[in-house]
């Protein structure tokens, strides 16, 4: 049976790094094939970005006041307007009436 992996052990290697066994099942799961470079590579990327996730759950919750700039007065307001669903299907190259057909993801 394959290990899951639970958000709490993954946290936890945030002081450490990520192993090759690591991101081998990683790259399984995302049907990614890779060279040994490629897996190293990933390896210390991924150390970085838990590492930085350890020194981000240090901070305090404490910030400061936002200030909003002066360019933020000349935003133009949000309003409603009417749109053209038709104007858009019409560079749709596969569709029945109002439904578009789109390529499969999996």
């Amino acid at each position: 049976m394959q290990k899951r992996w639970r958000r709490s052990e993954l946290s936890r290697k945030a002081v450490s790094t990520v192993s090759l066994e690591e991101v081998r099942r990683l790259a399984s799961l995302s049907r990614l094939t890779m060279t040994r470079p490629e897996e190293e590579r990933m390896r210390e990327d991924l150390s970085a970005i838990l590492d930085y996730f350890h020194v981000v759950d240090g901070v305090s919750g404490h910030t400061a006041p936002v200030r909003l700039s002066e360019d933020a007065a000349s935003l133009r307001p949000d309003e409603v307007r009417p749109s053209d669903p038709e104007g858009v299907l019409r560079g749709v190259p596969h569709k029945k009436g109002r439904l578009v057909r789109a390529p499969r993801v999996f």
